[in-house]
């Protein structure tokens, strides 16, 4: 099967999933350029430091709000399986925005450019990190160790099963 059929069958089987990545994209983008914004514009701090401190901040309810709302997790957050490469992938997207969001703020003080630069950089990631989101992190059950599944029963009377 050709990639582009792969991916159409994806979306039309997802559509709703990735509607939903969508929105969580949507108040990320909102919620760290407003707070890039903020540092740059009425803080004066650099655009690499204000697209950090953006980064740091958004990221966490961008997490959180793909785990429930857009794959459906519950329960606890696996540390090594889904919070550390959901970081890690997000961490890319950061490099690559600080690198983009650096070279333009040596050539203008424009907080415009900044925005579009972070904007674009991460827009470059947002395909890849729905891909591993989807096929790695949350998107489909793993078989994970039993028991780890029987601690996370006892603890708190759930059990994850993948996505409902």
């Amino acid at each position: 099967m050709s990639l582009f059929v792969s991916a159409r069958a994806h979306v039309k089987d997802n559509w709703h999933r990735l509607l939903r990545y969508s929105g969580t994209s949507a108040v990320g983008v909102v919620l760290g350029q407003t707070i890039l914004r903020v540092c740059y514009d009425l803080l004066g701090w650099s655009g690499l430091v204000s697209n950090l401190v953006a980064f740091l901040i958004a990221n966490i309810p961008v997490y959180h709000l793909n785990r429930l709302w857009v794959w459906d997790r519950f329960g606890r957050s696996k540390w090594r399986r889904e919070v550390l490469p959901f970081w890690l992938v997000s961490l890319a997207g950061l490099a690559l925005s600080s690198l983009i969001v650096g070279l333009v703020d040596r050539v203008t003080d424009n907080g415009w450019f900044i925005t579009v630069a972070s904007v674009g950089a991460f827009g470059m990631v947002w395909l890849v990190k729905y891909a591993v989101c989807d096929q790695y992190l949350f998107g489909s059950p793993v078989q994970d160790d039993p028991s780890e599944n029987k601690v996370e029963r006892e603890e708190d009377g759930t059990q994850s099963a993948g996505v409902r």
